[in-house]
């Protein structure tokens, strides 16, 4: 009796605690009730903001295409290859008071995002990125749990008193998919225990948010990381340009410079050239002068042997034969041309005349003509006659030349000269 007593017990207090269970929970939205649906396409990816679903489809949950638990079918596109991913739902419900947690009863294949009131409250097998249309699924529901609520709980916050929107999402995890399911259960609790479930909900939400936000930094950092390479590639793409200017500046600077060198070095040949010119245009004109002086003496002999003729005419005109004689003497007497002639031949001869009086200071000006004239190859006789002398004379003035230059009797005079 008394182990029976404790089974009614046990009975008694289960029914109590199943019965206190039913009454603190209200459902407010149920399975197979009226949904609002949108499938023609795509929406904005910001569609669940300032909603107005108006003009959109309207059926019974489950909803969806290629499943018979579904009780209404919703379009889908005959080319599974172009089919949209993204079903969107809309619902719209009224809360005169909140209770103390909300538990969310999820039916989706593949993946889901629900929003109220135009903020995101969760999403269920969909990737911590942002979400667009086209945003696939994690992974696919696999047959066996096609039909299985996902239950998620959250506080009172989510939801104000009054009117309150709940917009999802569908997503499927490939083009090609061949089903799409949607349901919603809401459930509104007012016994504390449930509010386990929402601690155990926040902190997985919390450890999602902070995997989320991991997620983020590992992706800034590696956006700073790109940056900087970015960067340092950019440095790196203007340094190979600047070498690349600062080369081919070089390479026109060298290249400018060759040519440059080059038309000095044209220009230099040319002046030599001209120079060289002048110089043998120089040169022929002072041989010249040369000659025509050293005619000139020779003119001076003849003058010379004029006078001595002019000496043995015989006339009573004696005015006259002196005039004719001081003539010859004005002519013999002047020593402009052996200046003249001096001069040339020191031009002609690269200062010949300079170098011997520099090295021998001694020497006269008769021993001077003399070098100069021995050094034009004239012959004593030759040379006696333009200075009037004896040719024994000028072989004296030889000798007396090699001893003031202390030349050996075995060099030739006139090769020395020829030296100099």
């Amino acid at each position: 009796m008394k182990n029976l007593y404790k089974i009614e017990t046990i009975l008694f207090f289960l029914l109590f605690i199943n019965i206190n269970s039913i009454f603190s929970q209200d459902i407010l939205i149920k399975n197979e009730e009226t949904w609002h649906y949108y499938d023609q396409g795509y929406l904005n990816n910001d569609w669940y903001k300032d909603l107005d679903f108006s003009d959109w489809k309207s059926g019974i949950s489950p909803i969806g295409y290629g499943d018979k638990k579904n009780s209404t079918t919703i379009y889908a596109e005959e080319d599974r290859e172009n089919r949209k991913i993204t079903k969107y739902f809309a619902k719209k419900i009224f809360i005169k008071n909140l209770h103390l947690a909300y538990e969310f009863k999820l039916l989706r294949d593949d993946g889901a995002v629900v929003y109220i009131n135009g903020k995101e409250l969760f999403r269920d097998n969909m990737p911590n990125s942002t979400i667009s249309n086209k945003t696939f699924a994690i992974s696919t529901v696999k047959e066996k749990n096609e039909h299985k609520y996902f239950q998620h709980y959250f506080d009172n916050n989510v939801f104000k008193e009054g009117e309150n929107t709940i917009a999802i999402s569908i997503h499927q995890s490939y083009v090609t998919s061949s089903d799409c399911i949607f349901s919603l259960e809401l459930i509104g609790h007012n016994n504390s225990d449930v509010l386990s479930f929402v601690v155990e909900n926040k902190n997985k939400t919390n450890q999602e948010l902070a995997n989320k936000l991991e997620l983020l930094n590992l992706k800034f950092e590696n956006e700073k990381t790109l940056i900087k390479k970015e960067s340092l590639e950019n440095i790196k793409f203007s340094l190979q340009i600047l070498v690349f200017i600062l080369s081919t500046l070089l390479i026109l600077s060298l290249v400018g410079y060759y040519f440059i060198l080059q038309n000095y070095k044209k220009k230099i040949i040319e002046i030599k050239q001209v120079l060289k010119d002048l110089k043998s245009e120089n040169l022929d004109k002072e041989k010249e002068m040369i000659s025509l002086s050293t005619n000139l003496l020779h003119h001076k002999q003849y003058f010379k042997e004029i006078k001595a003729d002019v000496k043995g005419i015989k006339t009573e005109d004696n005015n006259l034969i002196k005039s004719i004689n001081n003539q010859i003497d004005y002519v013999l007497e002047n020593d402009e041309d052996w200046k003249v002639l001096k001069q040339h031949f020191n031009a002609v001869h690269e200062k010949f005349f300079d170098k011997l009086i520099s090295k021998y200071p001694s020497i006269t000006e008769t021993e001077l003509r003399h070098c100069m004239f021995i050094k034009l190859h004239l012959q004593t006789k030759e040379i006696a006659r333009i200075l009037s002398i004896d040719p024994r004379s000028v072989q004296t003035a030889r000798y007396r030349i090699k001893k003031k230059m202390e030349l050996d009797e075995e060099v030739d005079l006139r090769d020395y000269l020829l030296n100099i």
